[in-house]
C-alpha cells in the first residue's frame, strides 16, 4: 500500500555478514567471469614469484656466501656407522679415507633428529664448519701451495672458515670464483623475478580496476534505473541526501572491498598457505612455533570483529545523517536565510557531527588497540625463531641462510594480518553499503501493471472515469473517499477546493505516482492498471506549479532528450504559449544556459517553459496543476489565448485556486474534504449558493 513499507531505516540494520548479500552482488560479476580467472591466474603467478625471492636469499646465502659441511668420521668399531651411511647416502660426500664424510650444514636440519644425538654423543660430528668448493685445476694448484689445510673428498675440497684468513687475497678470489659467479646468477634471477613480476602486477591490478570499475558502473545504474521506477511513496519516506549516499559513497565502498578486499583475499590465501608449506619444509619445529601463535591471533580477531561491528554501523550511520543534513540545509538554503535559520541550524548540524565524531573515536579507540596487539605478536613471533633458530644455527642443525629465509617468510606470514584493521575496516563499510543498496533494490513499491491491452494502445481518446476512488497516504487517513466522476473525450474539467481537499491527489492516482486503496481508475474504458505506465503517461501532458527545470539549455528543457522536434518545431512551440518573447531576449537564445532548477529565470519564464514542454509532446490529456498561479497579470493574459489553443481537442483537467481562469471550462467540480461536493458550470454553481460561491468565489471577489 502506498506510503508503507517504503522507508528504511539505517539504524536497524541486520548482521554484519549475509550471504544472501553476497550471493546477490555475486551476480554483478556474472558478466566478468573470463576477467575472474584471469585476475586469479595472475594472483597464482605473482605470489609464487614472491615466494621465491626469500628462497633465493636462503639459496644465495648457503651455496655461495657462506657455502658450509660439518665432517663426520666414524671409528672402524662403530656398529651404526653402517645404517647410518645408508640411510644418509644421498647427503654425504664421501672423504679422502674409509668412515669419514661431508655433509652441508645446510642439510644436517634433515638428519633426523635421533640420529643427529646419536653421532653427536658419538663424537663423531665435528662441530667446525668448513667451506667447501669443487675439486678443479685451479683449486688443486691452490692446494698445492697450502699443504695441510685442506681435506678432499669424492668431488670437493675443504677447509676451515678459520683458517681461510691464511690464503692471499688473490688465492683466496680464486678459490671463490665459483662462488661470485652464483652470488651474480641469484642477483639476475632477483632482476628477472621483479621484472616478471612487475609484468604480472600491472596486469593484474589493471584489470582488478577495470573489472571494479565496470561493476560499479553497472551497479550505480542499477540503481539509478530502479529509482526511477519506484513510486513517489517511496521518496516520500527517504531523504535525497540517503539516496544519493547510496548511489555515491556506498558504491565507492563496495568498489574498494572488491578491489582491497575479495581480489586480496585470495592472494593472501596462497600467499600463507606457500609461506606456511616452505616454513615447513625449511624448518617443522620453528614453523610450529610460529603456528602455536595462531589461535591467539583468531582469538584476539574475533574479539576486535566484535567490538567494531558497532562502531562502524554507527560511523556510517552518522554519516548518511551529515549527507542528509547537508542537502535538506543546501537545498533550502533561501528559506533558512530568510526566516534567519542560520543558527539554529549550525546547532543542529553540530550535534550530528558532534555524533559523528564519538562514532569515529570508538572505531579509533578498537583499532588503536588492535594493530598494537597483532604488532606484539608479531614481534614475538621473531624474537621466538632468533632465539631458537639462532641456537640450531649455532649448534649447526639449522643454516645461516635457512634463518634469514625464515625470517623474511615470517614478515610475509604477519603482514596480510596487520592488515586485517584496515581490511576488516573496508570490508564493513562495504557490508553496510551493500545492506543499504539492497534495501533499495530490493524495494517492491514499485506499482504494478498487467500488461496492456493493445486496443488501449490504438484507440486513446481521453475518455477518464473514477469510479467510487478513495485513497490515503497513510492508514485510515482518507485523503479521497469515494469520488467518483467521468470526463468526456475533448472536455475541459476544472476541480477546485481549499488546499488539502485532495486535488493534487487525484492527479498523481490518475498518472499513477501512487495506487488507489480502493475504486478503479479507467482510461477509455480500460483500468489504468492495465495500461503500460510509461506509456500511459506519454499520454498526459502535467504542468505543475513548481516548475521543475533540469541543468542545460532552454531547449533541452523544452524537447527532455526528444531528437525527432526541429529547431523550427521547437520555436513555433514557443511562440505559440508567447515563450519567445523572453528567450529571444536571452544572449544565446534557445541555447542559453540553464542552471540547476532554473534559478536564473522567474517564476513565470518557467511555466512558461512547462507550457512549451506539454506541446512538444502532444498529448491526448492536458492536466493543469495550479500551472498559472505564480504568474503575473500580464503574463497571465499572454497565455490565456494559448491555453485555450492548448486545451482545444485535449480533454483538460484543469486544477486552479484563481476562478478567473477556469470559468470558461465546460465543467466545474468542487472538492471539500476528499469528497465532490458541487458540480456544474461557472454560472450553475454560482446560482446554487453553495460551496464555490460562499467559500471560493466570495473569498476572491469580494
Amino acid at each position: 500500500m502506498p506510503g508503507h513499507s517504503n522507508s528504511f531505516q539505517e539504524e536497524t540494520l541486520g548482521r554484519p555478514y549475509d550471504l544472501k548479500l553476497i550471493r546477490q552482488f555475486m551476480a554483478f560479476f556474472r558478466p566478468y567471469r573470463l576477467f575472474i580467472i584471469l585476475i586469479i591466474f595472475l594472483i597464482i603467478l605473482v605470489t609464487g614469484f614472491e615466494l621465491t625471492l626469500p628462497y633465493l636469499t636462503k639459496i644465495g646465502i648457503d651455496h655461495y656466501i657462506f657455502p658450509s659441511a660439518r665432517r663426520i668420521e666414524f671409528t672402524q668399531t662403530d656398529p651404526y656407522a653402517e645404517e647410518f651411511k645408508r640411510t644418509y647416502a644421498p647427503l654425504l660426500m664421501p672423504g679422502e679415507k674409509e668412515g669419514v664424510f661431508f655433509v652441508r650444514s645446510e642439510a644436517v636440519n634433515r638428519i633426523r633428529r635421533k640420529d643427529l644425538k646419536s653421532i653427536e654423543d658419538m663424537g663423531a660430528l665435528s662441530k667446525a664448519r668448513l667451506y667447501f668448493t669443487k675439486k678443479t685445476d685451479a683449486t688443486s694448484h691452490i692446494m698445492v701451495r697450502y699443504p695441510g689445510l685442506f681435506a678432499t673428498g669424492a668431488a670437493y675440497i675443504f677447509i676451515p672458515y678459520e683458517d681461510m684468513t691464511k690464503l692471499k687475497r688473490q688465492d683466496l678470489i680464486s678459490l671463490r670464483r665459483g662462488d661470485l659467479r652464483g652470488v651474480l646468477v641469484i642477483f639476475l634471477a632477483f632482476l628477472a623475478i621483479l621484472i616478471t613480476t612487475f609484468g604480472f602486477n600491472f596486469g593484474q591490478i589493471y584489470t582488478v580496476e577495470l573489472i571494479g570499475q565496470r561493476i560499479m558502473h553497472d551497479l550505480r545504474m542499477k540503481i539509478f534505473s530502479h529509482l526511477q521506477n519506484l513510486s513517489l511513496s517511496f521518496f516520500d519516506n527517504n531523504p535525497v541526501g540517503r539516496l544519493v549516499t547510496r548511489a555515491t559513497n556506498d558504491v565507492e565502498n563496495i568498489h574498494e572491498m572488491f578491489t582491497s578486499i575479495m581480489i586480496n583475499l585470495f592472494r593472501d590465501v596462497f600467499l600463507l598457505l606457500g609461506i606456511l608449506i616452505v616454513l615447513f619444509r625449511i624448518s617443522w619445529s620453528l614453523a610450529l612455533i610460529c603456528v602455536s601463535l595462531l589461535p591467539l591471533i583468531i582469538i584476539l580477531t574475533v574479539f576486535f570483529s566484535y567490538q567494531a561491528r558497532d562502531a562502524f554501523r554507527q560511523v556510517r550511520v552518522k554519516v548518511a545523517s551529515i549527507n542528509a543534513s547537508l542537502q535538506e540545509n543546501i537545498s533550502g538554503m533561501k528559506v533558512v536565510q530568510l526566516f534567519r535559520r542560520e543558527e539554529e541550524n549550525y546547532r543542529r548540524f553540530s550535534r550530528i557531527n558532534h555524533e559523528n565524531y564519538l562514532a569515529s573515536m570508538k572505531q579509533i579507540v578498537v583499532f588503536a588497540l588492535f594493530v598494537p596487539m597483532i604488532e606484539v605478536i608479531g614481534t614475538v613471533a621473531v624474537a621466538l625463531v632468533i632465539w631458537y633458530g639462532g641456537g640450531n644455527v649455532i649448534s649447526g642443525r639449522l643454516s645461516l641462510g635457512a634463518l634469514v629465509a625464515f625470517l623474511t617468510y615470517l614478515r610475509m606470514f604477519f603482514q596480510p594480518l596487520r592488515d586485517v584493521s584496515e581490511k576488516y575496516n573496508i570490508l564493513q563499510s562495504a557490508m553496510a553499503s551493500l545492506e543499504r543498496i539492497f534495501l533499495i533494490l530490493d524495494n517492491q513499491s514499485v506499482l504494478p501493471a498487467k500488461p496492456g491491452k493493445a486496443s488501449a494502445r490504438e484507440r486513446v481518446r481521453g475518455n477518464i472515469e473514477f469510479k467510487n476512488v478513495s485513497f490515503a497516504y497513510t492508514d485510515e487517513e482518507w485523503v479521497l473517499r469515494d469520488v467518483s466522476f467521468s470526463i468526456r473525450e475533448g472536455e475541459r474539467v476544472a476541480i477546485v477546493g481549499a488546499t488539502g481537499a485532495g486535488k493534487t491527489s487525484m492527479i498523481n492516482l490518475m498518472l499513477r505516482f501512487y495506487d488507489i486503496h480502493h475504486g478503479t481508475i479507467l482510461l477509455d474504458g480500460v483500468d489504468i492498471k492495465e495500461v503500460d505506465t510509461s506509456f500511459l503517461r506519454s499520454q498526459i501532458g502535467l504542468v505543475m506549479q513548481d516548475v521543475f527545470l533540469f541543468a542545460g539549455d532552454i531547449k533541452g528543457n523544452i524537447v527532455l532528450g526528444n531528437d525527432q522536434i526541429s529547431q523550427e518545431e521547437l520555436e513555433r512551440l514557443a511562440r505559440y504559449v508567447n515563450a519567445d518573447r523572453f528567450i529571444e531576449k536571452l544572449p544565446f537564445r534557445y541555447t542559453e544556459v540553464v542552471k540547476e532548477g532554473g534559478a536564473t529565470l522567474s517564476t513565470g519564464e518557467r511555466q512558461l517553459l512547462a507550457f512549451a514542454r506539454a506541446l512538444a509532446f502532444n498529448p491526448k490529456i492536458l492536466i493543469l496543476d495550479e500551472a498559472t498561479s505564480n504568474i503575473d497579470t500580464e503574463t497571465e493574459r499572454l497565455i490565456q489565448d494559448a491555453l485555450a489553443k492548448l486545451m482545444e481537442g485535449r480533454t483538460s483537467l484543469v486544477i486552479a485556486h484563481r476562478l478567473s481562469t477556469i470559468q470558461n471550462c465546460d465543467r466545474i467540480m468542487v472538492i471539500h474534504h476528499g469528497k465532490i461536493r458541487e458540480e456544474g458550470t461557472h454560472a450553475e454553481l454560482l446560482s446554487m449558493n453553495g460551496l464555490y460561491y460562499n467559500k471560493l468565489y466570495q473569498l476572491q471577489y469580494q
